[in-house]
């Protein structure tokens, strides 16, 4: 037995592992019921898929192929774009709304979490245009 594809096995060892983890979980605290027995079996099957794919040769090479495709790459660039803007103007508007009712009600916790969201807006702030100069003089 050859492994072709060493991250698609440690991926798949790894959810298999989480679903046998989840299922002794699940019996250990004796709250066993048909929503963890689904997780489980999917953990399973998505799992075992995974090693499967990594153990075969031809799998194992159009799954590598399929990594290489530059449409693929530029889907996958392209959604993460999306999903940090989308982030962040998620971030930014809950910023505004903690603020506003921070300012209201007159709770400082509020205005805390609030100040700790805008660190973390501006370290992707600064991530980014950190980014954006190391490769723009890459090319």
């Amino acid at each position: 037995m050859k492994i072709y594809n060493k991250r698609g096995f440690a991926s798949g060892l790894f959810i298999v592992v989480l679903g046998a983890l989840n299922l002794a979980a699940d019996f250990w605290r004796g709250d066993f019921d048909l929503k963890g027995g689904v997780l489980a079996a999917a953990l399973f099957f998505f799992g075992g898929g995974l090693i499967l794919r990594s153990l075969s040769r031809a799998y194992s090479r159009e799954d590598k192929l399929e990594a290489l495709d530059e449409r693929n790459r530029l889907v996958q660039l392209k959604s993460r774009g999306a999903a940090l803007r989308a982030t962040r103007y998620g971030g930014f508007g809950l910023l505004l709304l903690l603020l506003v009712a921070g300012k209201l009600t007159g709770e400082g916790l509020l205005i805390a979490i609030a100040v700790g969201l805008a660190f973390a807006l501006s370290i992707s702030l600064l991530a980014e245009l950190i980014a954006t100069f190391y490769y723009e003089s890459k090319n």
